[in-house]
């Protein structure tokens, strides 16, 4: 039924061809109005389909510079977390290499949609031959006894536009002027003659290569390609974006974590001077001094090491955020404003797993692959088809002394000529089709292979996630009970210390534990911070939660 209706529109186009040429006959201004309407044609065809416009990346309207506060002298720099996770997103080398990929997809599908671009072409040729001739009907002598020179000469002009449409079926007018001169020519009636011809063809397989899917699928696939690569550029900025809510929360730590051994110190340094105090009234004897010198001591070293962390950290915050290639602010110090706040949230498993599901953009990538795996298949299953194509056309021919009178006899109903014609070919075997589609239909099984492996890491990365989020709201609340009691402890051995019955090393080793009590709660909320980034991560959230949209210009 399908070639049957093929056959129908095909004969029912042909019957409309030869109206519509009929119509535009007797005079060469028809002609140019002729070429003219089938050239609107051929190339309305091909813009039906459009041209590609590179898109650009949306990325969040408030640019991230006018949020980053600097001194005068640019000697610091002030950071929020959304300050730097869009910084990064506009000037990570990552991000910008999958941007420029992800524009570079545009012109595949441009490319694509090109093989449906009408093709103008132009030739010409010139042939003079002069040959030696014993035939006297050629020399137009029945007496010539001796071989006599033969002329011919022989120009021809030719210009056609052809196309390739939607359905799979080449279109192409074409046109041509041929002139012919000989000497002798004792049976011409022109000489020179003009024999002009104009031919409008189609040709459409009815099997192999036909069809609207057929020929439009790879653009299909270049449109998917096209989404994979947004997918892709949605990945990086997930993972960047994660990354520096990490390396942020890191550098936080390490500031907090100068900040309680400075505090540690002081402790230590206050008791040295109480220490040195009862030295000199003689409540205490000079030995007391040392141990409390030696535990000052020890906490200028934690301040150092501490020192040297911070300095670490925020290089580590500087090269994601890509400062070290900016020569004003890469050396300016890193300022986060951003304070850790422990606020318990509670997430239900199987709506963060389906919200995970939706979010994920390489699962989206593995659902496209998938998709352009299965239009594959149909391609090569369309392939494994015997090629048989359908020809038809009209031509008209002509011939004149000159070129206006060729082209007047040309566009006369006098010289019309019709044809069709219907070719099959069938390889033996067809092993190569067979193999391809073979292979093809593995390849999509492996894409859905992959999508389910997918899935399931989502939901172990998922659960992963919520259970050390859970995990850290108790170590949290077990590092704030424990920093208590180290604080009470500590208060304890100092009034026990007032009143004689306590000693140095207990009030320092007391310091001790309580700084170490301190490290470990500030450890713990960061990790609680940095357990919510990974979790909104896992889920493909995380650019929501800062406001960050990333998608296609909606002009393109």
């Amino acid at each position: 039924m399908a070639v049957l209706r093929y056959v129908s529109g095909l004969l029912l186009y042909f019957d409309a061809i030869k109206t519509f040429a009929r119509t535009i006959m007797m005079s060469e201004r028809k002609i140019i109005r002729f070429l003219i309407t089938v050239g609107i044609v051929l190339w309305g065809g091909a813009i039906s389909f459009g041209s590609e416009k590179p898109s650009t990346m949306q990325m969040p309207a408030t640019v991230p510079p006018a949020g980053i506060e600097m001194d005068s002298n640019m000697k610091f720099v002030s950071l929020s977390l959304k300050d730097s996770v869009m910084y990064a997103l506009r000037n990570n080398f990552d991000i910008e290499i999958s941007k420029l990929d992800s524009n570079a997809s545009d012109y595949d599908i441009t490319i694509e949609k090109a093989r449906f671009d009408p093709i103008f072409s132009m030739s010409g040729n010139l042939q003079d031959d002069e040959v030696p001739s014993s035939n006297l009907l050629q020399v137009g002598s029945s007496t010539a006894t001796v071989i006599t020179p033969y002329r011919s000469e022989g120009k021809i002009a030719d210009a056609a536009i052809r196309s390739l449409i939607p359905t799979g079926a080449v279109m192409s007018l074409e046109y041509q002027i041929f002139r012919s001169y000989s000497d002798p020519s004792p049976f011409q009636l022109l000489n020179p003659s003009y024999t002009n011809f104009i031919e409008a063809k189609i040709t459409q397989p009815l099997l192999k290569g036909g069809g609207l899917f057929y020929n439009r699928s790879l653009i299909y696939i270049a449109r998917n390609n096209k989404k994979i690569s947004l997918s892709r550029f949605k990945s990086k900025a997930i993972e960047v974006s994660n990354s520096v809510q990490e390396a942020y929360w890191d550098y936080v730590r390490a500031v907090e974590n100068l900040k309680v051994a400075k505090k540690s110190k002081e402790r230590a340094e206050d008791l040295l001077e109480k220490n040195k105090i009862q030295v000199e009234t003689g409540t205490l004897p000079p030995i007391e001094i040392v141990d409390a010198e030696a535990g000052v001591a020890s906490r200028v070293e934690a301040i150092i090491s501490a020192e040297n962390t911070i300095k670490d950290r925020e290089d580590e915050l500087k090269k994601i955020l890509n400062f070290a290639g900016d020569e004003i602010i890469s050396d300016a110090v890193v300022i986060p404003t951003d304070k850790p706040d422990f606020e318990p949230r509670v997430f239900e498993l199987k709506d963060t797993i389906k919200i995970a599901m939706e979010k994920r953009p390489d699962l989206t990538e593995l659902h496209l692959a998938t998709e352009n795996a299965g239009i594959q298949t149909r391609r090569r299953k369309n392939e494994l088809y015997p090629a048989l194509d359908l020809s038809g056309g009209i031509r008209y021919t002509g011939l004149g002394s000159d070129v206006s009178d060729a082209n007047d006899s040309t566009f006369s109903e006098s010289y019309q000529g019709e044809f069709f014609t219907l070719a099959f070919e069938m390889p033996i075997g067809n092993r190569s089709a067979r193999s391809a589609y073979n292979k093809s239909k593995i390849g999509e099984r492996q894409t859905k292979i992959n999508v389910n492996k997918k899935e399931l890491d989502i939901v172990v990365e998922v659960r992963e996630s919520v259970r050390q989020v859970k995990t850290n709201i108790e170590r949290v609340n077990a590092t704030r009970k424990a920093r208590e009691l180290a604080q009470k402890r500590l208060e304890v051995e100092e009034k026990k210390y007032e009143v004689g019955r306590s000693t140095n090393l207990e009030i320092l080793r007391a310091q001790e534990n309580l700084a170490l009590a301190e490290f470990e709660d500030t450890r713990a909320i960061i990790d609680y911070e940095i357990s919510l980034g990974n979790l909104e991560a896992a889920k493909g959230t995380i650019l929501d939660g800062y406001d960050i949209k990333l998608e296609e210009d909606p002009k393109t």
